[in-house]
């Protein structure tokens, strides 16, 4: 199992054997005194024992609450807190973490296991269970390589990478390999298997000021802090520097707590990529802006994609869908961060995703009454987009949520057979074949009678969970959490921080979205901390030069292989389709993507 996952194990690989219990740690030190603690890590008495991927964010305050209850702590690793807490808390030990973490606890004691995931998802964990043997692997791969169970490919699951469309939170491309939802634990013991979320979005948060000037303080002073707590490393971090406002923020705050001495690691440096130079995807001159006005280098490289066979190996090494080209041109920033010592990189995730509010700001002002405000905004709508989408908008977002629930209910039930194809795919037939979207349409509609999310009655804050929750953008978090793990590299995102989205969540959604434009509050509160050419920006950095190397090389694919083996689950005449309508204007390279992807991994299922 960890020879299936020994790009992890920079550091050394370890394991553990005992009487009905086998622990393996592929070790990547990135904080201070995680050395300390070779893993599988155990207590003083061999009884209990732990393996753990990720960091602390809290440790100072962990460690204060153990000593404080008499805890006889042996050294300064995260896996030493964990373990003292599991003694101390037992299952609500999840209740004293923060961070980014994947743990698996043995308790010899009782003969139990306990299993963690962070409270966002920033860590993967996969299982098998037979109801007598438990596995748990980091990665799909892992828990394959185990090799004492039958591997079959899951149809279900197969189908939703095929359509782009996923409803499962926890089931991966293999039968009987599922994966833990975000902020969940798990525990088994000779009464069987329990599992169940610790966390969930509190809805009765509510930050309030009278003053703007005081939000933009209170941001800065957080956003600052996750920053901080994600700097914990015992050589020098590097941060991501696109030129864009999040992840420019991100490093400009990691530079004012390296002025003030209290970055949590030696340095903080800058990396940035180049795209093609005079179009949409270089964002290079506004990355040396950045470094500019901060007075430091920003290190360069050109943006480079590996071919379609770097991503073909990767599929079979992973036994999962493979990377998307726009990540894996990372490829070249990864190897300057390990060029320079670094092996930790901060990214700016989440800004776009939590600070870039939604147009539910509108129903907030009408229920502030705040009418001239609603009327600014409106008129701000029109002008860019036409008075037709600014009533649209009033209606969808600002009247609408006044709907009572059982209004909501009704409505959720008339549109159960709407499939979710994006806009520019409904011409022309679906790719996939009528019975497998028949089966999608029954998954779909499984997850809205089990979802209870439209019970929210906070619009934005039913926005943010569900957004958190997409099972879409679960298996891409776990996707670059493995990718970067490939690329030598730890990868922590200060704006997934629990405390930075509970309090992106309790704030007015005005002072997300203002002026027409989003992230009001974040470009606020960082305007003595960025360039004016980076706080003016408003174009977006588009990287679909890095999907069209691909297709070059996979037309035959499309072209001609797929239309000739004919697998029952595409419609040949849909596929054709979309191949036009990305031809004609570069449009469904997600979708074609994931075929390419399913394509291949199907090949390695089914056998």
């Amino acid at each position: 199992m960890t020879a299936a996952m020994d790009f992890r194990g920079q550091d050394g690989i370890h394991h553990h054997l005992a009487d009905g219990v086998a622990l393996g740690h592929c070790a990547f030190h990135t904080t201070p005194g995680s050395s300390e603690a070779t893993q599988p890590w155990f207590s003083a008495d061999g009884m209990q024992g732990l393996v753990m991927d990720g960091w602390l964010a809290n440790p100072d305050e962990l460690r204060a609450e153990l000593v404080a209850r008499r805890a006889r702590l042996r050294n300064h690793s995260d896996a030493e807190l964990i373990l003292h807490a599991y003694d101390q808390w037992g299952e609500d030990c999840v209740d004293h973490f923060e961070g980014e973490y994947g743990v698996v606890i043995w308790d010899g004691h009782r003969r139990k296991a306990m299993c963690l995931r962070d409270h966002l998802g920033m860590r993967p964990l996969h299982y098998h269970w037979d109801g007598q043997r438990l596995l748990v692997a980091t990665d799909v791969a892992g828990v394959l390589a185990a090799g004492d169970f039958p591997h079959k490919h899951n149809a279900y699951r197969m189908a939703e990478n095929l359509a782009s469309e996923f409803y499962s939170d926890d089931e991966t491309v293999w039968t009987g390999v599922m994966r833990m939802p975000l902020a969940s634990a798990m525990l088994v013991d000779a009464s069987g298997l329990r599992l169940w979320q610790y966390w969930s979005l509190p809805l009765d948060l509510s930050v309030r000021y009278k003053r703007d000037e005081d939000y933009y303080e209170h941001y800065r002073e957080l956003l600052m802090d996750s920053v901080r707590r994600a700097s914990r490393s015992q050589v020098a971090i590097g941060c991501e520097v696109s030129g864009g406002h999040d992840s420019s923020a991100i490093f400009a705050l990691a530079r004012r707590l390296k002025e003030s001495a209290r970055l949590q690691a030696p340095d903080a440096l800058g990396f940035t990529l180049s795209g093609i130079p005079g179009t949409i995807s270089d964002e290079i001159d506004y990355a040396r802006d950045v470094g500019r006005f901060l007075g430091v280098p920003i290190h360069e490289r050109a943006r480079t994609c590996a071919d379609v066979g770097w991503f073909e190996q990767n599929i079979a090494m992973d036994l999962d869908m493979p990377f998307f080209p726009n990540a894996q041109s990372m490829f070249s920033e990864a190897e300057m961060l390990r060029e320079h010592g670094c092996r930790v990189v901060l990214d700016g995730e989440g800004g776009d995703e939590f600070a870039g509010g939604s147009a539910y700001f509108i129903h907030e002002l009408l229920c502030a009454g705040r009418w001239g405000d609603l009327a600014h905004e409106l008129r701000l709508l029109g002008r860019r987009n036409g008075a037709a989408y600014a009533a649209q908008r009033l209606f969808r977002y600002g009247l609408r949520p006044f709907a009572p629930q059982s209004f909501d209910g009704m409505m959720r039930y008339l549109h159960r057979h709407r499939e979710p194809w994006p806009f520019y795919l409904k011409k022309g037939p679906h790719w996939v074949a009528r019975p497998l979207r028949d089966q999608l349409a029954e998954r779909r509609e499984e997850r809205r009678k089990a979802d209870m999310d439209w019970k929210i009655r906070n619009p934005s804050k039913r926005r943010l969970w569900r957004e958190m929750r997409d099972p879409g953008f679960q298996v891409l978090r776990d996707m670059s959490a493995r990718m970067l793990a490939r690329l030598g590299v730890e990868m922590r995102t200060a704006m997934y921080s629990r405390q930075y989205f509970e309090f992106i969540s309790a704030l007015p959604e005005n002072l997300l979205y203002r002026e027409g434009y989003g992230k009001h509050i974040h470009l606020k509160a960082m305007q003595n901390d960025l360039p004016r050419s980076v706080l003016d920006r408003r174009s977006k950095a588009e990287f679909s030069f890095t999907f069209e190397q691909q297709f070059n090389q996979l037309a035959p694919l499309f072209e001609h292989e797929i239309p000739s083996v004919a697998p029952d689950e595409i419609s040949l005449d849909g596929l054709a389709s979309l191949w036009k309508t990305y031809q004609a204007g570069g449009g469904g390279v997600w979708e074609l993507w994931r075929i390419f992807g399913w394509y291949r991994l199907n090949a390695i299922t089914s056998g």
